[in-house]
C-alpha cells in the first residue's frame, strides 16, 4: 500500500483507525485498477490522499478528512470540535473561447461572493446553487450537472468551477463516489 499509516500505536485498536484504513485501501485499489498513482498518509483522526489517473483524460483525485477546533462565541470559552471530509477531482477542460463558469452551494460564503465579488444568479437547474458565467458553457453545465445530479440533490457538491481550462469539482463527503467519476470520466 503506497498511502501510509501515520498513526500513533495506541490508534491501530480504534475503530476509527480501521474506518480510515478501509477509505484509504479502496482508494488506492481503485487508482491500482486503473493504472494511476497514488500518495497519500492516514490514521484514527485524518487521511489525506491523492490519485492520478491519466485515461482518458489526466485526472487528480483528492480527498481529505480532517478535524478542526472552533472557538465558537468570541465571549465564551466553550469549543467545539468539527470534521471536514471533502474530495476534489480535476482535470484539464477545453472549453471554447476560453469560457469559465462557476457553480456553487449557497452559503454564506457563497451569499456573500454573490453580494461583493462576482455576478452570481440562482441556478435553475438546482435551487440549493449559484451560477457565475454560464451563458457560453451550457452544453458542459448540462452535462456534468446530468452525470453528478444525485450529488447536487444530496448538495454533496460544493462547487463545480472551469477557469482556464481546468474543470475542478469539490464535494463535501465521505464516500468515495467512483461510480460517478466513471461516468463523468466518459462525457
Amino acid at each position: 500500500m503506497k498511502i501510509k499509516s501515520n498513526a500513533a500505536p495506541g490508534e491501530f485498536t480504534s475503530p476509527f483507525y480501521k474506518i480510515n484504513e478501509d477509505f484509504c485501501e479502496t482508494f488506492e485499489n481503485y487508482i491500482a485498477s486503473k493504472n494511476g498513482k497514488v500518495k497519500g498518509n492516514y490514521n484514527a483522526w485524518s487521511y489525506f490522499v491523492q490519485g492520478i489517473l491519466m485515461n482518458p483524460r489526466q485526472w487528480h483525485l483528492k480527498y481529505k478528512k480532517a478535524p478542526y477546533t472552533s472557538t465558537g462565541n468570541l465571549l465564551l470559552s466553550n469549543k467545539k470540535q468539527n470534521l471536514l471530509c471533502l474530495a476534489e477531482w480535476s482535470c484539464d477542460w477545453p472549453a471554447p473561447n476560453n469560457s469559465e463558469f462557476a457553480i456553487r452551494r449557497k452559503d454564506s460564503v457563497g451569499l456573500i461572493n454573490k453580494l461583493f465579488k462576482r455576478n452570481y444568479s440562482i441556478y435553475k437547474a438546482s435551487k440549493d446553487y449559484l451560477i457565475s458565467g454560464g451563458e457560453k458553457n451550457i452544453k458542459t453545465i448540462e452535462n456534468v450537472h446530468t452525470t453528478l445530479k444525485p450529488l447536487f440533490d444530496s448538495k454533496e457538491i460544493y462547487s463545480i468551477i472551469l477557469v482556464k481550462n481546468k474543470l475542478i469539482i469539490s464535494f463535501r463527503t465521505e464516500e468515495h463516489h467512483f461510480e460517478f467519476f466513471e461516468r463523468l470520466n466518459s462525457v
